[in-house]
C-alpha cells in the first residue's frame, strides 16, 4: 500500500477480509470530543472511515470509539491507528481513509469481533 494521499484500494494487498457495518459508528481522536469520521469498515487489521474533511496521511492516531448498547461490558475502545491512504469519496462533500491498527490487544480484538460478528453485512461480490 502506497502512503500517499489519493492513493487506494484499488492496489490493495489486503489479506483480511474487512466487513461493512450495519450502521456508522462514530470515531473520535483519542479521549477528546472531535469526530474524526464514522466507521465503514472494519477488520482485525485496519478500517475505513467516511469523514468530512481529509485526514493526514502516515500519521498515528488514538481512535475512540462508542460501542452499540448490544455489547454490555463496554462502553467505547481505543485503537491505535496509522492513516495509510486518504482520498475523495464518489461523493464529492466526503473523504475516505484508510487506517492499519497496530498494537491491538486481545481485548480490542474481542471487540472488533463482536462488531464484525453482530453488526456486519457481507457485499455481494
Amino acid at each position: 500500500m502506497s502512503g500517499q494521499q489519493g492513493s487506494g484500494r484499488g492496489s490493495d494487498l489486503r489479506r483480511v477480509e474487512r466487513r461493512h457495518l450495519v450502521f456508522y459508528l462514530r470515531v473520535f481522536d483519542g479521549v477528546g470530543s472531535k469526530v474524526i469520521g464514522h466507521i465503514v469498515d472494519i477488520s482485525s487489521q485496519g478500517l475505513m472511515l467516511i469523514s468530512d474533511n481529509p485526514v493526514p496521511v502516515n500519521e498515528n492516531y488514538r481512535l475512540r470509539m462508542r460501542l452499540p448498547a448490544e455489547i454490555v461490558d463496554k462502553d467505547e475502545i481505543i485503537i491505535q491507528a496509522t492513516s495509510r491512504w486518504c482520498k475523495q469519496d464518489d461523493n464529492p462533500d466526503f473523504y475516505i481513509t484508510g487506517f492499519q491498527i497496530y498494537d491491538l490487544t486481545p481485548d480490542i480484538e474481542k471487540y472488533i469481533t463482536c462488531l464484525i460478528e453482530d453488526f456486519s453485512f457481507n457485499d455481494p461480490v
